[in-house]
């Protein structure tokens, strides 16, 4: 056996391990074997692709080696390019496009699920009437979209620090 593919199953071997936990605690609850079997397969049919995915991760960066180059500098030339284009369309557009609409959204469906699992008979409660099924909705996609806004300014500025340190000489 090569070094490589000692490594490879090592790291799969623990990575077979992880994925394993979640089908075992589940059988605990609901005691149905064949989930564990399925999941088991699939973590069998995935071995060998992700074999060739590895060898061909240990190519490309030692390619990159040869240039000069790691993986986090070809995370950082992508984020300074990506970066720049946003920033072109401007704070505004970002927070509220991208934070309030598309996040928002997202973040509508992760409230939506909590309150319900959190609130005591909200769902029969949404289900008495239809106004009240549209106050629900309207209020989880406005809590997802103000919490979206915020967390994108945030980003905004988290972004700039370092789009300015990877850009700029200086720093």
């Amino acid at each position: 056996m090569n070094s490589g593919f000692k490594t490879y199953l090592k790291i799969s071997v623990k990575g077979f391990l992880l994925s394993s936990i979640f089908p075992f605690v589940l059988y605990f609850f609901v005691e149905v074997k064949s989930f564990v079997y399925i999941s088991i397969i699939f973590n069998i049919l995935g071995f060998v692709p992700g074999y060739y995915r590895y060898q061909d991760q240990l190519l490309f960066q030692k390619k990159l080696k040869a240039k000069g180059l790691t993986p986090d500098d070809l995370n950082n030339i992508a984020f300074v390019k990506s970066w720049d284009e946003i920033r072109k369309r401007g704070i505004i557009k970002y927070s509220l496009i991208d934070g309030g609409i598309f996040c928002g959204f997202a973040l509508c469906g992760l409230f939506s699920l909590a309150a319900l699992l959190v609130i005591k008979n909200m769902f029969t409660y949404i289900a008495a009437d239809l106004s009240n099924m549209f106050n629900f909705i309207g209020y989880t996609y406005l809590a997802g979209a103000t919490t979206g806004i915020i967390i994108y300014r945030i980003l905004w500025a988290h972004n700039e620090i370092k789009f300015i340190r990877l850009t700029d000489p200086l720093h």
